[in-house]
Formats: C-alpha cells, sequence, structure tokens
C-alpha cells in the first residue's frame, strides 16, 4: 500500500540528467612498476593501448639490478595471452653477458652474407656498466578482437650456455589492454523529484508587529503620539494591500498584544490586553477589516523576544543575562536582573530593550485562489508566496529539464517553504544538478524520507561524493519500487564498471 502511494506522488518523467563527463583524450600515466626474472628487472608500462586497427606498446625494462653470467645471455619475450589460450609473441629482446655479445657479434658480421639476421630479435645489447639503466622497449602489431580481454606476460629465457642449466619464467605484467573507446567515464546521475500534492485550500497569512507608543501605563493609541503615524501607516498598508489583490480574500485578523516585564505579571496581561484591543478598535472603526474579522490574543510578558535581542547584542555581561532569563522565572527572575551589576545592567534593559517589547503583532489570513501555469509563471516571479507547491512544480515543467530556470523554480519553492519536506527534496534534486553537494545534503536532512525518490537522491549524493558501494545500495533499494530514475542509476553504475575493468592495468 505505501509503495503505491509513493508511486502516485512520483512523476515518473520528471529525471533530470546531469551531462555525461568523458575524459576524452587522458592520457594513459604509467601504472606502478612490476618485477620479473626474480625480481632482477623492474618493468614499467608506459603504453598499452588499442588505437585505431594497431596496439601499442611503450616498456620500461630497468636493468640495474640484473647478474648474469658473462657467457650467458638472457632473451625477454613480451606476449599477449587471451583467457582462451590464444597468443602473439613480440620481438625478443637479448641481453648478452660481455663473451656471450663478442660471441653474437662475431656471429652478426660471418653471417651478413650469408642467412639474413633472424627477425624475431628486437634487438641485442651487451650487459655493461652502460647499459645497467632504464631500457626502453617498443613495440605496434596489429589488433585483433580476441585481444580485448588479453592479459601481457613476459617470459624470460635464460639460456643453458656454458654448462649452466636453462631456465624460463613466464610472468603476468598487466591485465589487459586499454581498448579504443574505453575512456574513463563518469556516470551520469539521475535525479529523482516528487510533484507535491494539490493543497484544497491555499490558506496563508502574514505577520507585521507594530511597534506602538503608549504612554507608561496607558492603552489608548493617540495616532500622533511618537512612532505611531509611521507605525500605524505601516499596518493599514499591509491590510489595504491585501484586501486590494484579487487573488486574496481576507478571513481574519489575530491582534496579539505584548508587554515588557517590569511591573507585576497581571497588570502588564492587561495592558498587553488593552493595547490589542485599542489596535482593533482603530483599525475597525477606519473600515480596514470588518469588526467580527478581529481576534484578540494576550501575550503578556514577552521574555522570548528579550532573549533573542540580547544575544543578537554587543550587552554584556550577555551570559549573566541570558543564564537568569533561562533559569528562574516570575518575580526572582526580575529581582536578579534587578542587582545585576549593581542596577547598571537593569537600567540599560529598562531603557534601550524593554520599549521595543511593548508592541502589538497583527497576523492577517487570507486565502488563495488557484492559478493556471501560464498565471502562475507570472506570479513566481512577483508574489511566490500566493502559489502551491504544486503550481510551482507545474511551473517548473514548461522549462527544459535542468535549465536553469527548471532549477530555480524549486529554490524558490525551498525559499518560501523552508520546512515542507517535498519542497526540500525537490530543492535537493536541483542542488545535485548543480554539484552543489554540501546544499544537496542540507536540504535532504529536511527532504521528505522513506520514499523511493529520497532513497535515489542520496544515492546520487554518495555517487557524486565517490561512495559507489554505498550508492549501488540505495539505487537498488529504490528501484525495488521501479523507479526509473534508480534503474538508470544503477545502469549507469554497471557501464563505469564495464569502462573501469578496461582500463584496470
Amino acid at each position: 500500500m505505501m509503495r503505491k502511494l509513493i508511486m502516485t506522488t512520483i512523476k515518473m518523467k520528471i529525471i533530470a540528467k546531469i551531462k555525461m563527463i568523458l575524459l576524452v583524450g587522458m592520457p594513459v600515466m604509467p601504472i606502478a612498476a612490476q618485477s620479473v626474472f626474480e625480481d632482477q628487472i623492474s618493468v614499467k608500462i608506459q603504453q598499452l593501448k588499442q588505437v585505431d586497427d594497431s596496439v601499442r606498446m611503450v616498456l620500461d625494462l630497468d636493468l640495474s639490478n640484473l647478474a648474469i653470467g658473462t657467457e650467458r645471455f638472457l632473451q625477454l619475450t613480451p606476449v599477449l595471452v587471451s583467457p582462451n589460450g590464444r597468443e602473439l609473441k613480440m620481438q625478443h629482446l637479448i641481453i648478452n653477458g660481455r663473451q656471450r655479445h663478442r660471441l653474437f657479434m662475431r656471429d652478426k658480421v660471418l653471417n651478413t652474407q650469408g642467412r639474413r639476421r633472424n627477425n624475431d630479435t628486437y634487438e641485442a645489447i651487451e650487459l655493461n656498466s652502460d647499459n645497467r639503466k632504464v631500457y626502453r622497449y617498443h613495440q605496434t602489431v596489429g589488433y585483433e578482437n580476441w585481444m580485448r580481454d588479453a592479459q601481457l606476460n613476459i617470459v624470460s629465457d635464460l639460456c643453458g650456455c656454458a654448462g649452466n642449466k636453462p631456465q624460463i619464467i613466464s610472468e603476468k605484467v598487466a591485465n589487459r589492454i586499454i581498448i579504443d573507446g574505453a575512456q574513463a567515464y563518469r556516470a551520469i546521475p539521475n535525479v529523482a523529484y516528487i510533484r507535491p500534492e494539490v493543497e484544497a485550500v491555499k490558506a496563508r497569512s502574514e505577520s507585521s508587529d507594530v511597534f506602538l507608543d503608549f504612554p507608561v501605563a496607558q492603552v489608548e493609541i493617540n495616532p500622533s503620539y511618537g512612532s505611531n503615524p509611521r507605525e500605524l501607516a505601516k499596518i493599514e498598508s499591509v491590510i489595504r494591500e491585501l484586501r486590494s489583490d484579487a487573488n486574496l480574500q481576507v478571513t481574519g485578523t489575530t491582534i496579539t498584544g505584548f508587554a515588557s516585564p517590569e511591573g507585576n505579571v497581571m497588570n502588564n496581561n492587561q495592558l498587553a490586553l488593552g493595547r490589542a484591543e485599542a489596535l482593533r478598535n482603530y483599525l475597525s472603526m477606519r473600515g480596514v477589516i470588518p469588526a467580527n474579522l478581529y481576534r484578540i490574543g494576550v501575550g503578556g510578558e514577552d521574555w522570548n523576544t528579550l532573549a533573542r535581542m540580547v544575544q543578537n547584542s554587543y550587552i554584556e555581561p550577555k551570559g549573566a543575562i541570558l543564564s537568569i532569563i533561562q533559569a528562574y522565572s516570575g518575580e526572582m527572575r526580575k529581582d536578579r536582573l534587578r542587582v545585576l551589576g549593581g542596577g547598571a545592567v537593569y537600567q540599560r534593559l529598562l531603557q534601550e530593550y524593554y520599549p521595543r517589547l511593548r508592541r502589538v503583532v497583527s497576523r492577517i489570513e487570507y486565502t488563495v485562489r488557484r492559478f493556471d501555469v501560464e498565471e502562475a509563471k507570472q506570479i513566481i516571479k512577483v508574489r511566490p508566496q500566493q502559489l502551491s507547491l504544486n503550481e510551482m512544480f507545474l511551473v517548473a515543467n514548461t522549462y527544459p529539464e535542468g535549465s536553469r530556470e527548471f532549477m530555480e523554480v524549486f529554490e524558490i519553492a525551498v525559499r518560501v517553504f523552508p520546512n515542507d519536506p517535498v519542497a526540500n527534496l525537490n530543492a535537493a534534486a536541483s542542488a545535485l544538478i548543480e554539484k552543489d553537494l554540501a546544499k544537496a545534503e542540507r536540504y535532504l536532512q529536511k527532504a521528505k524520507k522513506n520514499t523511493p525518490a529520497y532513497y535515489n537522491n542520496l544515492g546520487v549524493l554518495s555517487m557524486m561524493q565517490n561512495k559507489t558501494a554505498r550508492a549501488k545500495n540505495l539505487f537498488r533499494y529504490a528501484a525495488e519500487s521501479k523507479l526509473s530514475a534508480a534503474l538508470e542509476n544503477l545502469e549507469e553504475l554497471k557501464k563505469k564498471e564495464e569502462a573501469d575493468k578496461l582500463l584496470t592495468n
């Protein structure tokens, strides 16, 4: 049942793909050296690659530790060997001891006009102080399909000269050649989005702090007193703007009064109530909102706002003030503040902080009509809060997947609905497309969990963090619900594994 419900909320078509990145033309880097012939020769592969219809091989052979008798020679033969036994022997390199090399050169001179030199020989060198260094061997042979899975061996054949026993060793130095076209591959991450549900009623609200100035212990509003002209104009402007918007219908206004914490609690609650009623009466008489739509609330002494103000200020001792606010209540809290710092701290609070606590908060509730897609594309530019997540989702899908406009819609959605799980999941998907992994991880922490789209996107994050094994497990979990993004991600990982296998030496 859960799977069916999840599948109904996922729009399978919406899978944004990050462009595939192929490291085309990446140079073949030398791999770690291998040792052959009883570890006396170090072999480093500089190139072992198919290019068009050929295989190019470049080997560096370090002969500095090689020791053979003066009358003996060592023949090194690179050989490509397939798993089914097919092989191709390259030309062999002959390394002669001092006496053996003299015989070799004499035989070469004597046979120049007789038989031709053996074409299987790449070169013959004398093992002396000049040649005890890195020797570069390179060969190019024709490529055949069976070589795709062939490994490279080096056969070391030490002759049985001067009464010695022959010695032949075949040792692997590379798992396979690099196939042309098998470049380093980075999988294409496929993210998934969830289509938000349609809001039956688009209920919204906007709150405004109104900092009215009242004479001490009074609740009547004097429109010309202190900052009242500015504050009253501000709240009236907000209400009139909302009421004049044809897309909205104001359904109510909650006015909550607050007081600063000097004096006793009962009196402060009465002041808070009286100030809220005073603003209601003022607005009702001016016909801004009908009287029957008002509700009155009492916030009383506003310790929470005081704590926030102190926390964000440079007042000292800040820690002591916050500790008193948090650890005490009632008159004990007020008494502790009065004596802090010999009374100087309290006087500063009274003069600079308490006046900002004597305020009224007006929250205007309203409903918003539904918009078609074309209307929503215009509304999102100026009043995105009037749209539902579903409407924003439809707007996003009017743009190409992965485009700047497409991703920007999901960023707007999570700004308007910062705690919504679906908005965070979709914003995480867009962040992954932009390769902003820190932002994606932050959004996923607040995203809608236990859904295929969540596990898929978490898998994409893991894949982009090079946590391939974890990514594969997450994709498999998401793929149980046949989520196309997860299925495609598993296929991409398979392609990567195959490409990596071809590049492994």
